[in-house]
Order: C-alpha cells, then sequence, then structure tokens
C-alpha cells in the first residue's frame, strides 16, 4: 500500500485527497493525515539512499536533467 501511495503522488501526480477518496471507494478508511505521516516515515527511511546518490551524482562534471512541465491546477482557478 505504501508503495501505491508514493508511485501515484510521485510517479502519477494524484493527490493525497484524491487517493483517501480512492480507497475510500474500495471501502478502506485512510485519512489523509496517515496518507502524509507514511510518506515522512518513507522520507526519513530514503535519507541515507538520497544522501549516497547526491553524493555520487555530485562527483560528474555534468549532469543531465528532464526539466518537462507538469501541468498543476492553479489554486483558486481550477484550470491546469
Amino acid at each position: 500500500m505504501l508503495a501505491k501511495v508514493l508511485v501515484s503522488k510521485y510517479g502519477d501526480h494524484v493527490p493525497l485527497y484524491r487517493q483517501e477518496r480512492i480507497v475510500e471507494r474500495a471501502g478502506l478508511a485512510i485519512p489523509r493525515s496517515t496518507l502524509v505521516q507514511w510518506i515522512d516515515a518513507c522520507g526519513v527511511q530514503l535519507q541515507a539512499l538520497m544522501d549516497a546518490l547526491k553524493q555520487q551524482v555530485l562527483q560528474h562534471i555534468l549532469l543531465h536533467v528532464d526539466e518537462s512541465p507538469v501541468a498543476m491546477l492553479s489554486p483558486g482557478k481550477g484550470k491546469t
């Protein structure tokens, strides 16, 4: 379930309030606050990996990044 939440949030850009509604339709009661706690705990556990990756990446003289934009809702406007 944690992997599903993380992939949906960061890979598929599905906000937590939508994920909360999706799991409710499946008959589960997992509040958004719990999803946030899971994500925070996962971030803490993955910090050592992130530090190691950062150190390895910064050893190179050239970096390539994908700066493709991701459409997001404008707060209060209801538009992407």
